[in-house]
């Protein structure tokens, strides 16, 4: 197959995507508020102390932000389904991993990236000490991805099933344990000064095996959920 008709359908899924997402940007904003007001929340329920909220900083930031992606998890292949346009990509000649793989990176660059890009002020509302952001945001880059391409898997698997939101929580959040485990030890490693660099290694080991086996189980689960 020629590389440049590829990389343009590839380039014209992804800008399709944004453009949507775009035109819908009240969807864009409402895990960005609901990250907000959850955050603003836990000095209130928990009190003012520096100490206290220093101790939860971290994993309060990260839960919130994954939770916040599942707002929007639902709606990754809605329109599609709905206007047909998923059974054309399903029949277009380019791999069918490769456009999905298109489509997970619009999904995550419309909803974890303007989380990513507001964590810090999440952490910093918390009191998390500024010279554990950096491990903070390293540890939302490769956990925020993973949460879309596991998303990505199981939304495929309940296409075309209505209301399937709930249902796709209590699949997805067993599997964001391993991922909050791991990012939530660095982060608790760096606040004491100890070596953070192996939880981080797990998460892009992990990362780096679910970009290549992700979107074809998510090709694989769409073919048997659209042929349902």
């Amino acid at each position: 197959m020629n590389q440049a008709p590829l990389g343009r359908a590839c380039a014209a899924v992804l800008r399709r995507d944004l453009t949507l997402a775009w035109r819908r940007r009240g969807d864009i904003a409402m895990p960005v508020l609901y990250a907000l007001i959850v955050t603003t929340l836990f000095p209130f329920a928990l009190g003012p102390e520096n100490a206290l909220l220093q101790r939860i900083a971290g994993g309060a930031v990260l839960v919130t932000v994954l939770l916040a992606m599942l707002l929007a998890l639902d709606g990754m292949f809605r329109s599609d389904i709905e206007d047909g346009s998923l059974e054309q990509l399903v029949l277009a000649p380019q791999p069918l991993a490769l456009m999905l793989g298109m489509k997970i990176l619009a999904h995550w660059l419309t909803t974890a990236l303007p989380l990513i890009v507001i964590a810090p002020m999440l952490a910093s509302m918390l009191q998390l000490p500024v010279a554990v952001m950096p491990v903070l945001l390293l540890a939302l880059a490769l956990a925020t991805p993973m949460l879309s391409l596991l998303g990505a898997v199981l939304v495929a698997l309940t296409a075309g099933t209505r209301r399937s939101g709930m249902l796709l929580a209590l699949m997805l959040l067993p599997l964001c344990v391993p991922v909050v485990i791991f990012a939530a030890g660095a982060l608790a490693a760096a606040q004491q000064g100890l070596p953070w660099i192996a939880p981080i290694a797990w998460l892009g080991a992990a990362l780096a095996l679910a970009l290549v086996l992700a979107p074809l189980a998510c090709a694989a689960a769409l073919r048997i959920a659209l042929d349902a």
